[in-house]
């Protein structure tokens, strides 16, 4: 499975520190290692829900107080990370 981060994902990954930043992409390579080997996503594991309103297909995944919107596309087999950013900020 592809990961595909939107340009604002990345703007926010490059001014994190370090640490911060290593946390994401470990909790984002065991989401897509979850839906590729098991065919699941690891909802009560990863801390992740579905949104409502304007947000219906897409999903949240929580790491403290940052915040990573996503949907997956298992047609084409991509995992597109809309946006990261702060608790208050990303919705």
């Amino acid at each position: 499975m592809r990961i595909e981060l939107s340009h604002s994902s990345i703007k926010f990954l490059e001014k994190i520190d370090e640490k911060t930043k290593v946390k994401i992409k470990e909790k984002i390579n065991f989401l897509r290692n979850q839906i590729t080997e098991l065919g699941v996503i690891p909802i009560k594991s990863l801390d992740i829900k579905s949104l409502k309103g304007q947000w219906v297909p897409y999903k949240r995944l929580r790491i403290g107080k940052i915040r990573i919107i996503f949907i997956i596309d298992k047609e084409n087999d991509v995992l597109s990370i809309y946006d990261i950013d702060n608790r208050g900020d990303v919705y």
